[in-house]
């Protein structure tokens, strides 16, 4: 029985991918860093904290301190993302998930600083009883830590739990922690490779609380 639904945020509630490699990029290109497509499409639920650790094995770059680094990519996300809007279409389902008194959980790879930014320029803050952040957790995507958290937040078990996620090993991770899963197709990841879903959608057109209620 759905009982509540937890977003991914980068991909799901925002368009901020492409923002987001585009300031890693920026940072280290003086190290010769280059992010490929394919490669960001395998490392899209990847938290900074993760990422750091294996680009200094994979590219030897130099050590740098989280919050700084964090800091300094997201005044480049924000510049590029400050004209985000909120998708109508997921504003819709959000409205229909409070009507139906449905909570709802943001469970994030992304440091809580930028998580809590993000939900407030798209002024969306509000529809969240819980926000969890890749600081509240010690293992991070793909083990299930951020959505058996805001399960536990929520005070419901995560068998009663939807899980959107635009990531394959999102949505892994979800389904470690035994939730329903929804698959987000975008430009980094096609319908099959995310086909372990329970359900994949093109968008948020696509889907409303009866389709979500149909899962259990």
């Amino acid at each position: 029985m759905l009982k509540a639904v937890i977003f991914d945020m980068d991909g799901v509630l925002v368009d901020s991918t492409s923002a987001v490699w585009t300031s890693f990029g920026a940072i280290l290109k003086n190290e010769g860093v280059h992010f490929s497509d394919e490669y960001i499409k395998h490392h899209l639920a990847t938290s900074l904290r993760d990422n750091l650790i294996s680009w200094k094995k994979e590219f030897g770059i130099k050590d740098y301190d989280l919050m700084e680094f964090s800091k300094a990519s997201g005044k480049i996300q924000f510049e590029l993302l400050k004209h985000q809007k909120i998708n109508i279409n997921l504003l819709n389902l959000l409205k229909e998930l409070k009507k139906y008194n449905i909570p709802c959980a943001v469970a994030t790879s992304s440091m809580r600083w930028r998580a809590e930014q993000i939900l407030d320029l798209l002024k969306i803050r509000d529809f969240f009883t819980v926000v969890v952040t890749a600081e509240d957790v010690k293992n991070h995507k793909p083990a299930p830590d951020v959505f058996l958290e805001a399960a536990r937040q929520l005070n419901i078990n995560p068998e009663n739990c939807v899980v959107f996620e635009d990531a394959s090993n999102g949505i892994d991770a979800a389904k470690s922690a035994g939730t329903k899963t929804i698959g987000i197709i975008t430009k980094y990841n096609l319908a099959e490779e995310l086909s372990h879903a329970n359900l994949v959608i093109n968008d948020f057109s696509q889907i409303d609380v009866r389709r979500i209620k149909e899962l259990f």
